[in-house]
């Protein structure tokens, strides 16, 4: 098979599960790039912008020229960030508050993580982590300019963090697992699936469990985890929460009560798979040229 029969398969694989995944699926959705957002950054501005985002305080949906934004001033000295849409989602759900623990597990680049440091006015006891040490060195740039201030930086793998970070201590997990990106793919670039497959789907998912579970063991008694990805894979998503319901008896899914008119229902079952009955709580959101195809879980551990 030639390399382009290869890429004709590849690209009709990919479309024939998104098919089974979103209710009235086009490929239009997955065509060209997403309208930009940016997110004024109140650690250091207190400005509001035309065009607000009606879910997502101090955010807006930005129309002019990007190149001009990311040299202008307010780019450079960090009031503003440019971010998709829905990666403001889950530092809202997050809520942090003064003199919480707050873990950002996979922090890098340092957005989610400065818009916690902004929610919590820098008085959160803010832990950032990456595995790679470039992303990290780039990410307390990043939050250097954005003047988020972190209370502990780490370097550790997934596998690692059980073994380095107290268990039971915090009180706010973010988990922006590492996934597969589907969300960011346009369907009409050739180069955009060159790294996806559903092996390579498979292998994320069993690092999105482990991942889960660390973040389970450092979560205290009563504190919340917010899960999330930005790919459209059931086996990155819905499997990876039911996978912690299942063997976690006190993991408590909780509704998350945003409305964006992408929103679409998760799934409950996979693969001839049922799930559990509880995931209906989650926010699956379709993409559009507004947003990416994001998944968030809110989960609580009970007491």
């Amino acid at each position: 098979m030639s390399r382009e029969d290869k890429t004709i398969l590849k690209r009709q694989t990919f479309i024939d599960r998104a098919r089974l995944i979103i209710p009235k699926f086009r490929v239009n959705m997955l065509r060209g790039e997403r309208r930009l957002s940016v997110r004024v950054n109140t650690l250091k501005s207190d400005q509001t912008l035309p065009n607000p985002i009606e879910w997502a305080p101090n955010c807006y949906w930005f129309t002019g020229d990007k190149a001009e934004l990311t040299h202008s001033k307010d780019f450079e000295e960090g009031r503003i960030y440019l971010q998709n849409a829905a990666s403001f989602i889950p530092p809202i759900l997050l809520d942090p508050k003064p003199n919480q623990r707050v873990l950002d597990m996979c922090a890098a680049p340092g957005g989610k993580a400065s818009h916690i440091a902004a929610i919590a006015g820098n008085k959160a006891e803010l832990w950032v982590n990456d595995n790679s040490r470039a992303r990290l060195n780039r990410m307390v740039a990043n939050l250097h300019r954005l003047g988020a201030k972190p209370h502990n930086t780490t370097l550790y793998a997934i596998d690692s963090l059980r073994h380095q970070l107290p268990h039971d201590y915090f009180d706010r997990i973010l988990l922006d697992a590492p996934c597969s990106g589907e969300g960011m793919i346009n369907i009409d670039d050739s180069k955009s699936l060159d790294h996806w497959s559903v092996a390579q789907i498979k292998r994320l998912q069993r690092v999105q469990k482990k991942a889960i579970t660390t973040a389970w063991d450092l979560l205290r008694p009563g504190g919340v985890l917010v899960y999330s990805t930005c790919t459209m894979a059931p086996e990155e998503n819905e499997s990876v929460v039911d996978y912690l319901l299942r063997n976690q008896e006190a993991a408590q899914l909780l509704p998350i009560q945003l409305e964006l008119p992408n929103r679409i229902p998760a799934l409950q079952s996979w693969n001839n798979k049922t799930f559990t009955s509880d995931l209906q709580n989650c926010l699956r959101l379709a993409p559009t040229p507004e947003i990416e195809a994001f998944f968030v879980a809110y989960i609580r551990k009970a007491k």
